[in-house]
Parts: C-alpha cells; structure tokens; sequence
C-alpha cells in the first residue's frame, strides 16, 4: 500500500523493534479508544483495538498491524485495519497517534533556548514515502531571544530528518492538545480516513523553512 514503507522496516523480519530510535523522553501511541477522530471500537478486521505503544522512551516497541501482520510477527494484533468503503481492502494506518506528554512547563522549556524558534500550530505535512526526512509548516512562528518570545512571522515551518531530529529531542511538556484530522489519506486507490493526531511541546533541532 501507499504510505507503508518505513525506514524502521526492511520486512516484517528485519526491523528495529526493541532498538532506541529517539531520546528517552520520547514516547508515541496509537489508541482508537482515547476519544478522538480516530475512536472505534473494532477495526473492519473486527479485532477490538487497543492502545499501541509505537515508542516507549526512545525504543521501538511496537508496529500498528492487522491480522496478517501480527501472526507474521508471532505478535497480538492491536485493531489497527480499516478502510474507507466495504468493497475496499482495510489498511494498517494511524487513529488517534499521539507524542506522550512530559513533565515540563512550557514556559520552562522556552526560557531554556538562547537563540531559536517556537513553531505552534501544524499546517501542511509532507514526509518522505520511507520517514526519513519530513517537513511540516506553521501556523504561527515565534523568535526565541535569550529566553523570550519574540518576533512573531505568519508562515513557516521546520524540515530535519527523522532520526536526528526525535534524537536530539531534550525536553518534552506537560501541555498534550490532541488535534482532529479530517481526512488522512492512504492507499491506491486512496482511501482517506478520520483520524487525530498531537503531542505536547517539544524541544529539538530542526532547520526553519519559509511558507509553502
């Protein structure tokens, strides 16, 4: 399917499950029974879900999976198929993903920066089809001097490659908003889908983009 290559994953044998991907203050989960765009209470493979911890403390734990998959990987199956329409194939894909949220205060974590940026708001995502680079635009961009926020531009947005930027990751909030995203699409033929994503704030090295 679209979408489902990922350079955590040569084949369902050789991946980097149990391997530290990102710092140790980062954890990620997948769960469709947080309430959410992403809420069911079975996938269209009718395996009751569950919540997936994707990352626990920088290690890869866990892929989203089907049936197929799961058996493959002598693994439970955590209710991670669906698809758009009956006559469709149910694909492995996100529901409501989300960064785990820390123990900072945000303000903290700002005052900490000498010279950066604070990004808020997501706009337009773009990722490469293996993840390992993205790039993700603003709504709202703020210049960090000395500890404070300052000058504030309409656009922009941040580009690093995966690894590097979940590694450099050094300080995570306490702040955890979930966003609704109305029409995630994936597959060929494309099939879009509800889902929510989010996380707290987060402190890391990225380089700063323009609009577009």
């Amino acid at each position: 399917a679209y979408a489902g290559r990922s350079w955590f994953l040569n084949n369902l044998q050789e991946n980097q499950i149990g391997q530290q991907i990102a710092s140790s203050l980062v954890s990620a989960y997948s769960d469709p029974l947080l309430e959410g765009y992403g809420s069911f209470k079975y996938d269209h493979e009718g395996t009751p879900p569950r919540r997936a911890y994707i990352i626990r403390d920088g290690v890869l734990e866990e892929f989203l999976n089907n049936r197929q998959t799961a058996a493959i990987m002598g693994v439970e199956p955590n209710g991670s198929a669906r698809a758009t329409e009956a006559h469709l194939v149910p694909l492995i894909r996100m529901t409501n993903t989300i960064f785990a949220s820390g123990d900072r205060q945000p303000q903290d974590i700002i005052s900490e920066v000498e010279d950066g940026y604070y990004v808020a708001g997501h706009r337009t995502p773009s990722i490469a089809e293996s993840r390992e680079n993205f790039r993700i635009t603003a709504v709202k961009v703020y210049e960090i001097k000395n500890g404070q926020l300052g000058q504030l531009y309409r656009d922009g947005g941040i580009t690093s490659d995966s690894r590097n930027y979940f590694m450099s990751i050094d300080a995570v909030g306490n702040d955890l908003r979930i966003n609704p995203i109305p029409n995630c699409g994936k597959g060929q033929p494309m099939q879009a889908k509800r889902m929510s994503n989010g996380g707290p704030t987060m402190r890391g090295i990225a380089r700063l983009t323009g609009p577009g």
